[in-house]
């Protein structure tokens, strides 16, 4: 049982990229602790939930502090859509009544997936990062345009993209 617990925890140190067994109270931090907490007590030992003071014990706490992370910052951790992803992620692998979680290669292959999503959320936030700035230039530009001026630039806009797209130039 314990190796399941520690493996979830270098799981979640890999996924936040700190660790959590540290008397730190970022954000961050506190919020993996809490999933930590909350996927260690999902698993079943022989019928059985994990005790509070084994699942403390990996993370450096006491069973009160690993009730409070469940009961209290659990609740807030999951509204951070990372947080979701994360918890709900591996509490679908080790909580699983098959043994998913002494596959290596399908904990490897969840980890995989939440890297690769995560990296499309970075590249998502930069490209709406992008429009936005874009989106601004041209409210200030068009600032102050009727509504028939603005749909003559919409026309030429569209002409202008529809020539760029076939590569014929006006």
């Amino acid at each position: 049982m314990k190796n399941k617990l520690q493996s979830i925890k270098k799981v979640i140190e890999g996924e936040i990229g700190h660790r959590i067994d540290t008397p730190n109270r970022k954000r961050e931090i506190t919020y993996a602790r809490a999933v930590f907490c909350a996927v260690a007590r999902g698993i079943d030992d022989k019928g059985r939930a994990v005790s509070l003071d084994s699942i403390g014990k990996v993370i450096n706490r006491d069973h009160a502090t690993v009730r409070h992370n469940i009961n209290v910052i659990f609740p807030f951790a999951i509204q951070d859509n990372s947080f979701k992803l994360l918890y709900e992620t591996l509490r679908d692998v080790y909580n699983s009544p098959n043994e998913v979680s002494s596959d290596s290669s399908k904990l490897k292959n969840a980890y995989d997936k939440m890297v690769e999503l995560h990296k499309e959320n970075q590249a998502l936030r930069y490209k709406l990062a992008l429009v936005d700035k874009n989106n601004s230039t041209f409210d200030k530009i068009t600032e102050g345009l009727s509504k028939e001026e603005m749909e003559e630039i919409y026309e030429r806009l569209g002409l202008m993209v529809r020539s760029i797209k076939t590569r014929v130039y006006i």
